[in-house]
């Protein structure tokens, strides 16, 4: 197979020199290319045929390669990188419903009340009502039922927590969800009942209890609407000089990669199953039915499995090593026993997927190393590449661990945003950057929230909380384009700008490497190349 392997790809290349031997289709010129290629970090110009990248050189000498019918854009002295890889966001469509707006996404119990009370007097009874709340709602355990029940009683509803852990319904949004008070918890999740004879749901539920009332709201979403929200998503990717992401969805996952097909969207997606589980295991009938791995050049692709193994900061619920330092004698919570995790990373080789889990603490993370190590050697894990993601707790001693098994770390640089909260919770020990480049653990950047990517690199070279774990922008780059196409397996395809990627690359607004941190968030594309076709287009370069 590999000897195959090695051929088909040599023939690959041989035909890609061949073709530099002919004009481009699209050169851009006079840049300045940082092109996330250790053996050429920067370039003045880069020349397109086909799908493909077939020179990266100097201006004049890819000005050779244009022809008649060449596209030549001088893009006089902008920045141009990789295009940029989500190595881990969200599409999580809403059913139709009303849905409550706050000046903050911290809103007071007193404020959500307000909200509420005159939602419910304008919209018809039967209307849901939806509300994204922060900690100081979520973590309010007088916000239940019976107080939803208060001001809403003709409406539906539920507050989720915009970090997503975390749920609160009232009495019909628990009808309408199909949960009843003999609700047996699902494994990895939990219901709160009152202190009643018989006890009730008190309307707040946690972790995978959440997965299926989840699932139940997504076929009110018309298969119209979803591929709306997508297409109005890459619209906004490419905008941002996002190329590619890495997407998880509460939708049942074959409607999920139907409507990415349906969408015919510009930029490449990675869909992997978020699975559910039941009162007794896990559900893994959409990962035994993922399709056969696509073409190198395919838009769609499917793969994978990922688990939750805790929850956050936020919450309280990312399971640590050491009692929370503003919450003594409590360590958060494993959402599943170590035996249980043993198994996950037995069905990934049997099922021959990549394995991906969230992991907020150190103890979750250090359930996992374990895990791998008892399976077998470590030197048979690195080819596997298991996913952890966010990897806020991959710190200390489990550097090396992690090192060893080619553990890829997945993190989220605007999670760093809340340095005085999390420096709250566990103090100055958490979320490792640098640390992680240091010890060798490939790294890839997603957001996890607000997709602009800039904001992302911006928090990677500050990284408040901790300063000493800020990385360099060109490192930040990186990790976000070749890190995330290595975090997928892609690596051979895309991330990079060097003879033989596809021509996944952008022309930025301003020079991300210079600029003021204020002035990162800022950038946009001017020029967004998906496979040699231009996906967008701000229409100032000539």
């Amino acid at each position: 197979m590999k000897k195959l392997l090695v051929v088909a790809w040599s023939f690959v290349l041989l035909s890609i020199g061949a073709r530099a031997q002919q004009p481009a289709d699209l050169v851009l010129v006079n840049g300045r290319v940082f092109t996330s290629n250790p053996a050429r970090p920067q370039a003045q110009a880069l020349a397109i045929r086909g799908e493909r990248i077939v020179a990266v050189g100097t201006t004049a000498e890819i000005t050779r390669l244009a022809g008649p019918n060449t596209r030549r854009l001088d893009v006089q002295g902008r920045t141009i990188t990789p295009g940029f890889n989500d190595a881990h966001n969200h599409f999580s469509p809403d059913a139709p419903g009303v849905h409550l707006t706050f000046k903050t996404m911290e809103p007071s119990w007193d404020e959500t009340a307000q909200a509420l009370t005159a939602a419910a007097a304008k919209a018809p009874a039967g209307t849901w009502l939806f509300g994204s709340m922060g900690a100081t709602v979520i973590l309010n355990e007088q916000v239940n039922r019976a107080a939803l029940d208060q001001l809403a009683p003709r409406h539906p509803v539920l507050l989720r927590a915009y970090y997503g852990h975390g749920f609160i319904a009232n009495s019909l949004g628990l009808q309408k969800l199909n949960l009843t008070d003999q609700q047996p918890d699902p494994l990895g999740g939990y219901f709160e009942h009152t202190a009643t004879t018989p006890p009730q749901l008190n309307g707040r539920f946690w972790e995978y209890a959440q997965w299926q009332p989840s699932r139940t709201l997504t076929p009110q979403v018309p298969d119209s609407a979803a591929v709306a929200e997508l297409r109005q998503l890459s619209e906004e990717a490419v905008r941002l000089g996002i190329t590619s992401m890495q997407l998880f969805s509460p939708l049942p996952f074959e409607r999920f990669v139907r409507l990415l097909h349906q969408a015919r969207l510009p930029i490449r997606v990675r869909a992997i199953p978020f699975s559910p589980t039941t009162t007794q295991q896990r559900d893994l009938s959409e990962v035994r039915q993922l399709p056969k791995p696509a073409a190198p050049n395919a838009k769609v692709k499917a793969s994978g499995m990922k688990w939750v193994l805790d929850g956050t900061p936020y919450e309280r619920g990312a399971a640590l090593r050491q009692p929370y330092l503003d919450r003594p004698n409590w360590q958060g919570r494993l959402n599943f026993t170590e035996a249980e995790v043993a198994r996950m990373v037995q069905e990934s080789v049997e099922l021959k997927q990549q394995l991906l889990v969230h992991c907020a603490g150190d103890r979750s993370a250090e359930v996992v190393l374990q895990a791998l190590e008892n399976h077998g050697p470590a030197t048979s894990w690195p080819a596997r590449r298991v996913r952890i993601e966010h990897g806020d707790g991959v710190v200390a001693d489990l550097l090396p661990r992690a090192q060893k098994l080619g553990v890829v770390v997945v993190q989220n640089p605007m999670h760093f945003a809340e340095p005085q909260l999390f420096q709250q919770r566990w103090g100055h020990t958490m979320q490792p950057l640098k640390s992680l480049l240091t010890a060798g653990v490939p790294v890839a950047l997603g957001s996890d929230g607000p997709l602009n990517p800039f904001l992302n690199i911006m928090m990677a070279s500050l990284t408040p909380a901790q300063p000493q774990e800020a990385i360099t922008r060109e490192q930040a780059v990186q990790a976000y384009t070749y890190g995330s196409a290595f975090a997928e397996f892609e690596e051979v395809n895309k991330g990079r700008i060097a003879v033989g990627q596809l021509a996944d690359v952008v022309v930025l607004s301003q020079d991300i490497f210079s600029v003021p941190p204020p002035a990162l968030p800022r950038t946009t594309s001017l020029l967004t190349v998906i496979g040699g076709q231009v996906v967008y287009d701000a229409k100032e370069l000539k």
